[in-house]
């Protein structure tokens, strides 16, 4: 923790070079880069905790790259191939984005939306169980646990640091910080080794903390139903709503590539 501050006094003077913090070979992580990425607002304790998880990922990540560079073939790590598909892929969706950028062109009526939701199969709507909750599952031992738990667990900081908590977070650890969002019961107990309590889903904002077979488990239960009700029924119609608003748009986006197809016939620009 002395040295980790010691490299923070550094970092807040002026026309003093960059230090570096960590190697693996020729690759090489700047103290900079690890302060980026360590959320602001923290306790020493804490941003040492993370600066000190951020460089642990960052080596492991670099002794696979490594590795990945010596031990695969030259036609292996060939990836030209792959990286223009992937970028004409998000090419033509970026473009299909800015062909229906103009919602007003695919509204619909209250009269098409009743006549799309009487064809519902009423196998979908089925009472079941729903629940609202915050979730976040990490390594027993991860250095994250304290900071994120000391977040999850208070309302006030969850609802004004969610920004933080979620780039404390980052892209490795598996999470869901969404309180708007219903889900099925059924789903969130596939996703946890154990039985979420009936006591626990009827308690609003209940805490549930386990540790199971190496990992630790999160959850904030929000709130829970376990029958239909009219809210439900409206998000429904918005669900339905979204759905017949993007049949249109794919329509759209299907009738413009024909449209194009045959004029670059008419020109010649096709050959088949």
């Amino acid at each position: 923790m002395l040295f980790f501050l010691i490299l923070l006094s550094f970092a807040s003077c002026k026309n003093k070079r960059d230090k570096v913090v960590a190697q693996v070979y020729y690759h090489k992580l700047y103290l900079s880069e690890v302060l980026e990425n360590t959320p602001s607002g923290l306790s020493p304790e804490d941003s040492v905790a993370l600066a000190h998880e951020y460089m642990d990922n960052w080596v492991k990540e670099n002794l696979v790259l490594h590795e990945a560079e010596k031990k695969l073939s030259v036609r292996e790590k060939n990836f030209d191939k792959k990286m223009e598909e992937y970028r004409n892929s998000l090419l033509i969706n970026a473009y299909f984005d800015k062909l229906v950028s103009d919602t007003s062109n695919f509204k619909i009526s209250q009269e098409e939306l009743d006549a799309f939701t009487k064809n519902f199969d009423k196998r979908y709507t089925v009472d079941k169980d729903i629940v609202k909750l915050n979730y976040v599952k990490l390594s027993k031992n991860s250095k994250l646990i304290a900071p994120v738990k000391a977040i999850l667990f208070d309302e006030s900081r969850r609802q004004g640091e969610r920004e933080a908590l979620t780039k404390m977070l980052g892209d490795s650890v598996e999470y869901l910080l969404d309180d708007d969002t219903w889900l099925y019961l059924d789903d969130i107990r596939n996703e946890v080794p154990f039985e979420v309590k009936e006591s626990d889903l009827k308690s609003h904002n209940q805490y549930v903390d386990k540790t199971i077979e190496g990992n630790r488990y999160l959850l904030v239960i929000l709130d829970y139903k376990n029958q239909r009700s009219v809210s439900e029924t409206q998000e429904e119609m918005a669900a339905a709503r979204m759905m017949l608003v993007n049949q249109r748009k794919r329509q759209f986006i299907e009738q413009h590539v024909n449209q194009l197809y045959e004029k670059a016939l008419k020109e010649g620009a096709i050959t088949q």
